[in-house]
């Protein structure tokens, strides 16, 4: 059993922290470090008394631990009661197989490492045996047959106590060779503690002496109070080789200033060489010139710690960088007590750079373990340090270089992962090459280091810390099953490489080519494959859901969806149809949310143009120049792609192409006099463009062009009511309307999509017919109905305002119909009992019918406008037209509930079905006359 990646031990360390325990995560680590130096615990108890022997540090901690830990134990054995009396548990099985009780007795008990489950009897009796003492015998007495029965069957059924069960990852800080709790005491042995000072401590001893020889109680014998006098002087490096090692220079800070309990610690900042002047901030803005820093250093009290790689980090010599450091510490050393140089790069890598010179002029040590004990050791005053060697990093080369052979198969093998299409790119071509040549070269550190690197490709981007994650969570073998040994510097050995590069403080990218050969280098590796992308999937999710302590990161720097990663390179096409429903998505949204999806999108090139996605890639790079405002680059961008559709079609969802023509139709429309006769039949033609609700089921949405006209109704026409005035010229903006009202069988398809706010009744309808007209719906679902479209699609689906249904009703029209002067049976779906102007009466379907089964539309090719079904609308109603809006948008008034429903129904007298007519009801309210058509904003006018 590990404890660091055990869940139930994580919930009683967050348990008891939440309980006011003072407790940091370096705690939690050494209960690690005793649990892997043999102290395991065999029970709950014992664990409780591991715990306590290590986290509590005074009487009124102890007291907090041993009431939560009362609390825990308790909830782990009502846990293993309720899955003793589970239903599935199979008893039958075991009483047939009487051996089943005895694999969990003797020595199979005992909790080893690396075990995932302890067994029950040993533990529970020990938790039943501390729990009688807590209360009294009787309660032990009276409650163990229960128990005893239960903790005889929960061994013979083989249920496991919860404490063992392990999450999958970890995270942790201990990822350097000196781990932060020896940093801690290191900085404590610097103390120099002396009395200075007034006295204003009591001295026990001298004042009890004092009156033993005056025989009376006199002035007490005071003491100065003691305090440390050693002050610390940290100075960091920030070039650009050193933002590795930032995690470090941040643990060096925070062990030293909350920890070492110094005198003082201070921290300057340079970039490559210290000089005349340092820095107080990271950013190195605030400087301070070295005369007014080494006046307030004290000689005797100030020990100072460089912190750089000297030049060892790249490799590089630089003789000015030797003569100003040279410099600098003429100026300090006479000023201060000691001056030692901590180095992160192992010494044997010295050799030949800045740093190999630098060493003759101060005190240099590597970052091991044993450099950093004789570099507190010179700290400390000790006059003849030893010579700090890197006992850690005694390497088998074997193991870490590649031979030149292996190095030039693996080159070999890069190219051939090349994708094809890029044979004819000379840039992409270029890139590639030099890829391949990054990762082969960066191979000759060993395997080990090229199995990081392909792990480390997975995210977007990395930082140090994200890289050492990978590190800790991933077992790393050759192909012969031998463990390798991948050292803590490989790290910032990978960042600072040519396969990767900084964007930021601590992140780093890698070139898309790079990450793409190395992701496929580890895809078609035995020893990992498809799953362990999966595994990094779920690792980098993990690390992501914990939260980031850079306040200047975001978990997009990494890639949101690090599953969709995975599918990339496994299983193409479903990352290929979610950023196609993506970017459908955006139709209606902002510019940013357009340019991120495009980001997004572009991240993925790679995978998805060996996939043959590559059309897909060409409509993301178009639709971020339109979203940045270059139409002109867009549309060359457009043009590449297939032209035979307005839309492309990807997995099933279909993106339409700006710029594209729409789809068009021609119908019938004809035109009536007051007498009910044609007088004028003729054929128009109109653009539309069809949306795809799945499941064979399509929705037509019908161009309708922006204009003006004049709404409501003359005073003088027959029928009028009046709050169909005053008439008011109103401006309408183009956008798209359904073909017909809103079909059953489209409702039941909508009605299948996710709920958004309300549930929907898939078949509400009173007259049954796939094509008739979806009735008996409310004016809330139809909102529903609007919004499940326009998260299925991406589009701003709604009601249409009663501004919009009316003008897409007339059509350019100003008679009572778009018809002209009355309608007939004929040609529209009404109660044809009732006539209007001179019309005669004619047959009455008495319930809806197929939507444009009548053949004729209005001008703007809408059907079924005035009659068949009531069309609800987004406004709230209002007595008349005073003070309406004269844009077309909807009407909204808090003080009102009632919604607007437009058109004529099957049931309602020709009056009731004229273009100006309108009528409200409450939205709650369904009948067999109310349905509904959507709109959709729109700017497509080709």
């Amino acid at each position: 059993m590990k404890p660091l990646n055990d869940h139930h031990l994580l919930e009683l360390f967050q348990g008891l922290r939440k309980a006011r325990l003072s407790l940091r995560i370096e705690d939690y680590q050494l209960l690690c470090q005793a649990w892997e130096k043999g102290f395991r615990p065999n029970n709950i108890q014992e664990l409780g008394e591991l715990c306590r022997r290590l986290w509590v540090k005074s009487l009124k901690e102890q007291q907090l631990f041993d009431g939560y830990f009362k609390k825990y134990r308790d909830q782990c054995l009502e846990q293993l009661i309720q899955s003793v009396f589970q239903p599935e548990t199979n008893s039958s099985s075991d009483e047939t197989n009487p051996s089943s009780s005895d694999e969990s007795s003797g020595e199979g008990r005992k909790l080893t490492k690396g075990s995932s489950r302890v067994a029950q009897p040993d533990i529970l009796q020990e938790n039943l045996q501390h729990k009688g003492d807590e209360t009294s015998p009787q309660t032990t007495s009276t409650e163990s047959p229960l128990l005893e029965t239960v903790i005889t069957e929960a061994a013979r059924v083989g249920q496991a106590v919860p404490i063992p069960r392990s999450t999958d990852f970890t995270l942790t800080k201990e990822y350097f060779p000196v781990h932060r709790r020896q940093m801690q005491q290191s900085w404590r042995k610097l103390r120099l503690p002396l009395r200075e000072g007034m006295g204003t401590e009591l001295d026990i001893p001298a004042t009890i002496k004092r009156v033993s020889q005056k025989g009376l109680f006199l002035d007490p014998v005071l003491i100065p109070r003691r305090t440390n006098q050693t002050e610390l002087l940290l100075l960091l490096d920030q070039s650009n080789s050193m933002m590795p090692f930032a995690p470090l220079a941040e643990q060096l800070v925070q062990t030293a200033r909350k920890d070492g309990r110094l005198g003082e610690t201070k921290t300057y900042y340079f970039r490559n060489t210290p000089k005349d002047s340092l820095f107080s901030d990271l950013d190195l803005l605030q400087k301070q010139p070295l005369t007014d820093i080494i006046p307030h250093l004290h000689k005797n009290r100030t020990v100072v710690l460089i912190f750089s790689d000297g030049g060892a980090a790249r490799g590089g010599y630089n003789q000015e960088r030797v003569k100003l450091t040279e410099k600098f510490l003429k100026q300090l050393k006479p000023e201060v007590r000691q001056v030692v140089w901590l180095n992160p790069i192992p010494k044997y890598r010295w050799f030949g750079t800045t740093a190999s010179q630098l060493s003759e002029k101060v005190f240099m040590y590597p970052f091991s373990e044993q450099g950093w004990r004789v570099m507190i050791d010179v700290l400390r005053g000790k006059q003849e340090p030893p010579p700090a060697e890197d006992y850690e990093y005694l390497i088998d080369w074997s193991e870490l270089v590649a031979n030149q052979e292996s190095v030039e198969q693996l080159y070999k093998r890069l190219v051939r992962l090349q994708p094809a299409n890029i044979k004819n790119n000379p840039d992409e071509l270029y890139r590639y090459e030099n890829a391949s040549l990054y990762i082969a070269d960066f191979a000759r550190r060993g395997q080990a280091y090229l199995d990081l690197a392909c792990h480390a490709a997975f995210p977007l981007a990395i930082t140090p810390d994200l890289v050492y994650y990978l590190r800790e969570n991933f077992s790393f073998f050759d192909q012969k099953g031998k463990k390798l040994n991948i050292p803590w510097i490989a790290v910032p050995d990978l960042l600072l490489s040519n396969l990767c590069y900084p964007i930021g403080y601590q992140l780093y990218e890698m070139d898309s080519a790079v990450r793409h050969l190395l992701l496929k280098l580890l895809q078609q590796e035995e020893r990992f494959g498809n799953k362990r992308l999966d595994e990094l999937s779920d690792c980098l999710l993990y690390y992501l859901q914990q939260g980031l302590n850079n306040p200047n990161l975001k978990n997009q720097d990494f890639g949101e969806n690090p599953q969709w990663i995975a599918l990339a390179y496994t299983k193409p096409t479903e990352v290929a149809r979610q950023l196609a429903l993506m970017l459908r998505q955006t139709y209606s949204g902002d510019k940013a949310e357009k340019i991120k999806s495009v980001s997004l999108t572009a991240t993925f090139t790679e995978p998805l143009a060996e996939a043959n996605f590559q059309p897909l890639l060409t409509f993301a790079r178009g639709w971020g120049r339109l979203a940045r405002g270059y139409e002109e680059d867009a549309k060359e961008v457009f043009e590449q792609l297939p032209k035979k559709s307005p839309q492309l079609n990807v997995e099933g969802v279909k993106l339409w192409i700006p710029g594209r023509k729409l789809l068009q139709f021609s119908f019938d429309v004809v035109t009536l006099n007051a007498s009910g006769e044609v007088i004028k039949r003729e054929t128009h033609q109109a653009k539309y463009f069809r949306e795809d609700l799945g499941n064979r089921v399509t929705l037509d949405m019908v161009y309708i062009p922006g204009g003006r006209f004049l709404m409501g109704s003359p005073e003088t026409e027959e029928g009028r009511d009046e709050d169909e005035g005053p008439q008011h010229e109103v401006t309408v903006q183009p956008f798209f309307m359904g073909k017909y009202p809103v079909t059953q069988k489209q409702w039941r398809v909508v009605a299948a999509f996710p709920q958004v706010n309300r549930e929907l009744d898939p078949d509400p309808s009173n007259f049954k017919g796939v094509n008739r007209p979806v009735e008996q719906v409310s004016w809330y679902d139809a909102i529903e109905f609007c919004d499940r479209l326009s998260k299925y699609t991406g589009k701003n689906y709604r009601l249409p305002s009663e501004a919009e249904w009316e003008y897409a009703c007339r059509a350019g029209t100003t008679t009572p119909f778009h018809f002209g002067e009355t309608i007939t049976p004929e040609f529209v779906n009404y109660d044809g009992n009732y006539t209007y102007a001179s019309s005669t009466k004619g047959k009455s379907h008495e319930k809806t019918t197929t939507v444009g089964s009548f053949k004729v539309a209005n001008k703007f090719g809408l059907f079924d406008m005035h009659g068949n079904i009531r069309e609800w609308c987004t406004d709230c109603w209002h007595e008349n037209y005073e003070s309406a809006p004269s844009d077309g948008s909807p009407w909204f008034d808090e003080n009102d509930n009632l919604r607007l429903l437009r058109g004529g129904s099957w049931n309602y007298n020709p009056r009731h079905c004229r273009s100006a007519y309108r009528n409200c009801d409450d939205p709650d309210n369904v009948y067999d006359i109310f349905g509904f058509r959507v709109v959709v904003s729109g700017a497509r006018t080709q």
